[in-house]
Formats: structure tokens, sequence, C-alpha cells
């Protein structure tokens, strides 16, 4: 049965599956079981509770164990309390430590993971839909984490929320005051209720702790079990306009080129030059807003990581582009990284992979009743003027599930444009023992121009992702003609059988150092030619895995691969690998170790068959944390390949530094270099939030040209540049 037809017949025959009283339980809203504390007064951020009003409000102290003995009460006290306020939803938290002393803080910066620390986290689904979430995170520095949510698995962690936080410690604990505006949340006008969970994490421990959603099989991003909070009636209309308009100066040094012995030319002279522009964002509803950047700049975004590329298939970088990764969930479409619909770094870059300018950018994205819009359109500037432009829905279906539909239009002057759309669905299910049952799947088409070819993308997965058990099941097409102007497809023409199926049983007794043992049966990914022949594949197997109470982890496992090439590809510097069959098999051992420890270290290492030689791998990364302002991580990589024809070490090596002098002023450094590209650069950023949503960053990038035969001069970069940004929040 032709893989279209085989997603048809699944999403009927669930349909049938699904009986109508379930898909109304679903969606039932459980009474309140919380009810902030409505106050006239604005509180002061300090993190000590000095308002009269934090006394007035009612406590959340029922927290229970997820890991390690799930439903357990926590091992310390817990107490959350909300104050609804003018200005904003105010949570107070009570962190009571029996060992105060050794609370763990060792990050400051913003949007630090924040892992390797005591933080507390908590959800917030403004309209109490079970399907659309904003987290926010915090640690004992009062560091800042947030991003908003895709689905049980999977957030959008580039998401930046204006608010606050302020924290304080002492010898019973330490106490955290967050403040949300209500302009960052979405919630529908005349509600009063709002969905809630709340988490703390204490890793000398590795205790994880829920209000609600405690269950193994659940967490915070479980939101068919988030926690029901009232007495939010009243809340104040969206404000009309919020508006961040920038300012920015950049200085660049000369652009060089080495010779080899000694000696440069210049490419590009040095210059500078100022630029403005300005971001708004304007509610069409109070669930729907729309967004226009005019002029954008992104000096403030992180720069890639350089990677070395062993592979005959193209590399996936991921969006650092504000704009672009804000709101960027609702715009998921296709598997992840292989076969995108929509991948917005095709946005703003030429023909020859060089950045363009983007004078103008619209989003618009909310919720239409029981409907997920988004939409996008862009234009770039130069000699290549494009318009691009994205639509999506996404109708609620069965309780958490929703089938939604896509199309893309990429059109430059003088030149028919490219289209692409298709139809996609979700359907996540609770079976028995509560256990979660995902099936997705989507049918897509591209046509690369008025009249041209025209190509399909259909998958279908089957998901059993839970505590003890994971199992996978995917199923692609891939049809030679697929090629979205807008998207991302690592190779065409195929057709893909994946899976994995993992185990994770935990000691029948509870063990002092064992947590779980993780086997793998068997991890899968076949693909064809669909003009037959097997084109590439990779099995591998796990039988050994230990996760330990600290949170260190070991596996050992083997891996088969295969793969089929038609045409010479290039594997590195004089290094080829000719048309053929090539099977290999390879054994890999790995050490991760437990986030809390002061120095962390990662360590993977393999070796074995290589296409028709031999190869070892080493990949190791070392991380030092100083509590609680600086963490120092070093890591590379390093593959040393023979093959009949040639020999080769490719490395690539990596440090980043992050010196934080208070939560609202950190640095970064940067740097890297890889053989494969011969380049060194560094990438050195200022971050200082003036107030929340205003921001000063200072970005200082220089590069290197490496492999000449002499030292490297420092003193001369091949191209190097300072830039000062500075963007201004307000509200009208």
């Amino acid at each position: 049965m032709p893989l279209s037809r085989l997603i048809l017949a699944a999403a009927l025959g669930l349909l049938a599956f699904a009986a109508p009283g379930r898909a109304q339980r679903a969606l039932q809203i459980n009474g309140v079981e919380h009810r902030a504390y409505r106050t006239s007064r604005n509180i002061e951020l300090d993190g000590r509770f000095t308002e009269p009003d934090w006394a007035q409000a009612d406590s959340i102290t029922d927290f229970r164990q997820k890991d390690p003995v799930e439903g357990a009460p926590s091992t310390e006290r817990t107490v959350v309390r909300l104050l609804a306020t003018p200005s904003g939803l105010a949570i107070g938290w009570w962190l009571y430590d029996s060992d105060a002393a050794h609370i763990v803080r060792s990050q400051v910066r913003r949007d630090a993971e924040l892992r390797s620390d005591d933080y507390v986290s908590m959800g917030i689904d403004g309209l109490h839909d079970k399907r659309s979430a904003f987290y926010f995170r915090t640690n004992a520095n009062g560091a800042m984490w947030d991003g908003e949510h895709i689905d049980i698995e999977r957030g959008n962690e580039s998401w930046d929320g204006v608010w606050d936080v302020r924290t304080s410690i002492t010898a019973d604990g330490w106490f955290a005051e967050m403040l949300i505006p209500w302009a960052t949340l979405r919630y529908a006008e005349g509600d009063s209720v709002m969905g809630m969970n709340f988490r703390r994490f204490m890793p000398r421990k590795n205790e994880e702790t829920l209000w609600r959603a405690w269950r193994r099989t659940e967490g915070l991003r479980f939101l068919e079990k988030e926690g029901i909070v009232g007495n939010l009636d009243g809340l104040p209309r969206r404000p009309r306009v919020e508006a961040r308009p920038y300012l920015s100066g950049e200085s660049r040094l000369p652009e060089r080129r080495y010779f080899a012995v000694r000696g440069d030319t210049t490419l590009l002279p040095a210059g500078s030059d100022g630029n403005i522009g300005l971001d708004i964002k304007a509610p069409i509803t109070n669930t729907l807003t729309a967004d226009i950047t005019i002029n954008p700049d992104f000096a403030q975004a992180e720069v890639d990581r350089q990677v070395v590329n062993l592979t005959r298939f193209p590399l996936f970088f991921p969006e650092q582009r504000p704009f672009f990764t804000e709101g960027a969930a609702i715009f998921d479409y296709g598997r992840p990284r292989e076969a995108q619909l929509f991948y917005s770094r095709s946005i703003g870059l030429g023909a020859n992979g060089n950045p363009v300018t983007i004078p103008l950018g619209v989003r618009m994205q909310g919720r239409a009743g029981s409907r997920q819009v988004g939409f996008l359109a862009a234009r770039t500037s130069g000699e290549e003027k494009t318009t691009n432009a994205v639509l999506r829905v996404k109708q609620d279906f069965l309780g958490r599930g929703f089938i939604g539909a896509m199309g893309t239009f990429a059109g430059e002057t003088g030149r028919p444009a490219s289209t692409a759309g298709g139809l996609d669905f979700f359907l996540p299910y609770i079976v028995r023992g509560g256990q979660n049952f995902i099936v997705e799947g989507n049918a897509a088409w591209s046509r690369d121009s008025v009249g041209g070819v025209v190509g399909g993308h259909y998958r279908l997965m089957f998901d059993f992702p839970n505590d003890k058990a994971d199992i996978v099941l995917r199923l692609d097409r891939i049809e030679a003609g697929y090629d979205p102007a807008l998207g991302f497809v690592s190779q065409r023409g195929i057709h893909r059988v994946a899976g994995n199926t993992s185990f994770t049983p935990r000691p029948r007794k509870r063990s002092k150092y064992i947590r779980r043992y993780e086997f793998n049966l068997a991890s899968y990914d076949l693909v064809w030619g669909i003009n037959g022949g097997l084109d590439n594949a990779s099995f591998s197997v796990r039988p050994f895995g230990l996760q330990f109470q600290n949170g260190d982890r070991v596996e050992a496992s083997v891996r088969r691969r295969f793969d089929a090439p038609d045409e010479t590809f290039g594997l590195f510097t004089n290094a080829r690998v000719l048309p053929g069959q090539y099977w290999w098999t390879r054994t890999e051992v790995q050490y991760q170790g437990a986030e809390p420890r002061v120095v962390k270290v990662q360590l993977t290492a393999s070796t074995g068959e290589f296409y028709d030689g031999r190869s070892s791998d080493v990949t190791a990364s070392v991380r030092l944390r100083r509590a609680p302002h600086m963490l120092l991580t070093l890591d590379g990589q390093i593959s040393d390949v023979a093959l009949p024809t040639a020999r080769f070490t490719a490395n690539t090596v990596r440090l980043r530094a992050d010196y934080a002098f208070n939560p609202r002023l950190n640095t970064t450094l940067f740097a890297q270099w890889d053989n494969q590209s011969q380049r060194a650069s560094t990438n050195a950023r200022v971050r200082w939030t003036v107030k929340p949503g205003s921001d000063l960053y200072v970005v200082w990038n220089s590069g290197w040209q490496t492999g000449l035969d002499r030292p490297i001069p420092f003193t001369r970069p091949s191209r190097g540049g300072l830039v000062a940004k500075y963007v201004y929040f307000f509200r009208a």
C-alpha cells in the first residue's frame, strides 16, 4: 500500500477508535484547585516577601516526587503563593533546605538551562486549553530562562518574554519572587482561570518534584494534568502596542587574505556604519498578535558552531535570529532536521549562501477560537529581491491533538514563484496505566515554479514515549521532486523506515547507587531509493547502559552502517569516497557526568571500520563551574581516519566562557577552530539588561585563516568587527 494511503487509513482508524465521550472528557476543565490572592498594590521584587499581601495568599505545598521515588512527598518543604497584582502575576517561592550551605548555584547568564543548579520552573497555560503554555525558570542566583510549549517532549527555548525575578538565600533555604506582566501572557478576555504547574529540582539529590503531573510518564510539559488556578477575572486588556526601537553601530577591520609563507592582501577596506530599526507588537485580539519588524538587525544572535562533516549529507544549523525564533513552534512541520516544509534560515540568504538584508518582516500568531494560526512574511533586498511567506493553521482535535495545514511561497523578482504546502495531524493519547501513545503524520507537496515539477513527502510516525519503554516507528516517502524553497530536505527520492526500541527498567528494590538500566534493543534507519536499492542504513544496539542516582550515566553500544554513494564525494582535504557499496561496524562507549559536579566530563569513544578503511573517534567535553558567576566549557572532537587512498585527522575545538556580574549583566566568549575549514574564530558578547525588555549588546567577532606555513597572525585578523546595539522596550 502506498505510504500516502497508509497515512489516510491510519488517521481514519484512529478517528473510529477515539470514542466521542473520551474526547469530551479530555476537553473538560477540572474544578479550580487554587485561588490567586487579588491585591490592588504592586510588590517590590527583592526576594524577601516584605509585603503583607504574601501572608494573605493561600499556599501550594503538595509537591510530590517524579524522581527518585515516584509519588513520594518532596524531601524538602516547598511553598508557592500567587498574587494577582495590577501589573502582573507575582509568584512567591519558599524553598526550604535542610542543608542550605550546599545549595548549587553556578549559573547567572540569561537563558542558561540551569540544569546543574537548584532551580524552580513553572508553566502558565493562560488559555487553559492544554495546548499552549509559557515556561519560566530561575535558580538561587536569580538567573532567567524562559520558553514556549510545543508538545510533551519539546519546547521552543528561543522565546524571550518580558518578566523579572529576584532571589535571596538564608540559613533556611532560598527564596524567589517572580513578576510576570499580564501583557506577557495570553488569556481570553473575561476568563477567570489559568492552567499552571510548578516544579523544583535539587541537583545534589537528583530529585525532581511537581505540584501536578508528577508521574514519570508526565512532567511539567504534560498539560493534560496541569492545575487550575482561579480568581483571575477582570484582568486588564492587552496594551495597544509594544515597541522595541533599536540603534546600532558597527566598526569593521579590513578583510584580508593571507599568503601561505608571509604577508597578506586586503580584499575589503575597513569601514563603519550605523543602523536603526523598529519591532512593533500589536494585539489583534487578546489571543492573537501581529508583529512587524522594520530593518531588523541580528548582531546579538549567537554564531553557528563549526562542525566537520564526514558524511555526504548537508548539515542542519538551528535558527538563531530573534524575529524568527519567537513563536517558531507554530511553524513546525515535517521531520525536524530531515524534511522540514519550513526552515526559516532559508530566508535572508542569497544564492551564494551570503546573508542579504531583510528590510521588512511581518508575523501574526496566536489563537482564534479552536484554531491556532501563524503567518510570516519577509522581503529581502539587494541583487536578489525576494518575497517569502508561510501560512500555518492548526485545528484542535480530540483533546490535545490537531489537524493542520501549511503553505509556503517564495518568489524572486523576474522569476516564477515556488510554492509548497500540505496537511498534517498530531494525535496524542493516554492509554492503559497512564502511558503516552502518539500518532502523527503529514502529506506535503512542492512545486519549484509555475508549471514545474511536483514532488511529495509522506510521513507516518507511531511513538510510545514513556518511562520504562520508548518505542518509535517512522515511515517516510520523499519524492525526487520534493524541494520546498523555504524548507530543508537532507535527502530526496527515497523511502525511509526508522525507529527505536529502548527499555529503561529500574531495580526492583530501590538501589543506593543505580536509578535505572538503559537498554536499546534496536535503533535503525533504513533508506531505499524510490527506484529500488538500499541507499544507506544504520543499525545500533545498546546492550549495556546505567543511570546512577547521582546523575552519572555510562553506556556501550555496537553500530552497523551501510552507504552506497552513486558518485564520488569529498570527506576531507584530499580524501574522497568512490561510488560503491560499503558496510562497516563500530563499537562505542560513553560516559556522561552528573550536572551538579563542579567539573563535569562527557566522553564518547568509538572505533572500527569506516567505509573501506578504519577510524577512531573521540569526543570530549569538560565543564568547570565556579559559583556563582563563572562557567567554562571546553569541548572537542578528534577523528583519525585511514582509507586506502588517504589518511587524515579531523579536529574540532571549542571554548566557551561565561562570566556574569549579575543576572542582568553577563559576558560570553566563544572561540572555535577546525582543520577542515582551516578557520579559527571568536565571538565575544556583553549583554546588559537595563530593564526588562530593554538591552544593550556589545559584540566582537573576529576570524583567522589557519593551516598556513607560518604562525597565525593573531594581530591581523582576516576579518573582525565591533558592534554595539541598544534596544529600548516600551508599552502603550
